[in-house]
């Protein structure tokens, strides 16, 4: 789904709305540093635990979720309108769908679940926060249209359109614009990272 960036103004009717807007906004804010914080150390905590053999689950799970990823991508217009198109269609978050399973993959090359259980609540702590906001914020912009788009797309779990809802196709200018080959690019480089790292080093004997 899309997020405007439009903030509050004095124009708009209802104070406490702003003011709910306002907390929401900070909450998102820190559960972004909090991500950006946590990203580096765990990648590399993730890299030295690598060492048990097969890999190819976690990298069956990370590539799967950056493929919708970049299906989510392609069709994100952001501050336009309400995306319904793509995967869009089937569920009203693929896009943090997509990073969980790339998160997900990449914590299980571990296969340690002191990795991958802190990960999986982690990651719902963040993914709530923020999508708590940019409900809130979505139904706030684009009012009925956005209601009448969550009446019939669930938010998390995904399920078959009833109806056609768009009929946007994929652009390769969304994702350059949204940054996701960048995305693509690192998941790849971390795997082989991790590849290179069981190849010469094999098992750690801690």
């Amino acid at each position: 789904m899309t997020v405007n960036d439009k903030s509050c103004t004095p124009e708009e009717p209802a104070a406490g709305t702003c003011l709910a807007s306002t907390k929401m906004n900070r909450v998102q804010t820190l559960a972004s540093k909090l991500r950006f914080v946590l990203a580096l150390p765990a990648a590399a905590a993730v890299v030295i635990f690598a060492d048990r053999p097969p890999m190819w689950p976690g990298v069956a799970f990370a590539l799967l979720g950056e493929w919708i990823q970049l299906w989510a991508s392609a069709h994100l217009r952001k501050n336009v309108d309400v995306v319904m198109s793509g995967p869009y269609a089937f569920v009203r978050n693929p896009m943090y769908t997509g990073r969980f399973l790339v998160g997900l993959g990449i914590t299980l090359v571990t296969w340690r679940w002191f990795f991958i259980l802190p990960y999986i609540v982690g990651f719902w702590l963040y993914a709530q926060a923020r999508v708590l906001g940019e409900d809130a914020r979505l139904r706030m912009l684009f009012g009925e249209r956005y209601e009448a788009y969550c009446a019939a797309v669930r938010q998390w779990l995904p399920t078959l359109p009833r109806r056609r809802f768009s009929d946007a196709r994929w652009s390769w200018s969304c994702v350059l614009r949204n940054h996701e080959l960048r995305v693509a690019a690192a998941v790849v480089v971390g795997l082989v990272l991790v590849k290179w790292r069981m190849t010469a080093f094999g098992v750690l004997r801690w």
